[in-house]
């Protein structure tokens, strides 16, 4: 078999893994975890694309796989082709859109503290480095702001790389824990029948899927 074409037969993994997040966050009221991580908000939010072949349904709203049309298209046979998602963790939001059959992250929103500091006034900052370099001589004003500012741009270009990275470990993990699952016999047994009911709208217990997660995830890292 051509790569492509194992490409081709393999893209509805990415659905099912867009799918698999989006009822957890649901059952769980948003709060996902990872060994490595502990727990993770993590919501879909804005936006929400499904289909089937040519059939596909958009939802754009601020839960938009709360409604019934979301659940509607999924009865249809119509599985996530992406979704806006918003993580929580470490006290920082951050948003995407997971685009699911390439697993893909586009529109990637970091909510950086740099970012989100008031800026000063440049005469200050420049009066603050002169005072530091009194006695040793004084740079010109402009030449002293623009190495501020690009000491300020490098510290917000390494704290976005920092939190890129996080966003990627974190997304990486709960792929992990949902393969981990998907392959194993539970998967058709116990979670598809509770997929089937989360389509349905009917009411999930939450702590039976919870003990099953638990149960394949702690074997599975003990194997």
């Amino acid at each position: 078999m051509q790569l492509v074409d194992r490409i081709e037969k393999r893209r509805f993994v990415g659905r099912e893994f867009l799918l698999w997040l989006w009822f957890e966050s649901e059952i769980f009221d948003a709060t996902l975890a990872t060994r490595e991580h502990g727990e993770i908000g993590l919501w879909l939010e804005s936006r929400l694309l499904l289909s089937q072949q040519k059939e596909s349904t958009r939802i754009v709203a601020p839960s938009p796989g709360l409604g019934i049309e979301a659940k509607a298209a999924l009865r249809r046979g119509q599985l996530p082709q992406s979704a806006g998602i918003r993580i929580f963790y470490k006290e920082a939001e951050t948003r995407l859109t997971l685009n699911a059959e390439r697993l893909a992250i586009t529109g990637l929103r970091l909510a950086t503290a740099l970012d989100q500091e008031e800026e000063a006034e440049p005469v200050d900052l420049v009066a603050e480095l002169q005072g530091k370099t009194r006695g040793r001589g004084k740079k010109p004003a402009a030449e002293a702001q623009a190495e501020l500012e690009a000491e300020h741009d490098a510290e917000v270009f390494y704290e976005r790389m920092r939190l890129t990275t996080e966003i990627e470990e974190i997304l990486v993990a709960l792929y992990r824990d949902f393969l981990t699952l998907r392959l194993h016999n539970a998967w058709a047994q116990q979670i598809m029948p509770l997929l089937r009911g989360f389509a349905a709208g009917d009411q999930i217990d939450a702590e039976a899927y919870a003990a099953v997660r638990r149960k394949v995830l702690r074997s599975a890292k003990q194997a």
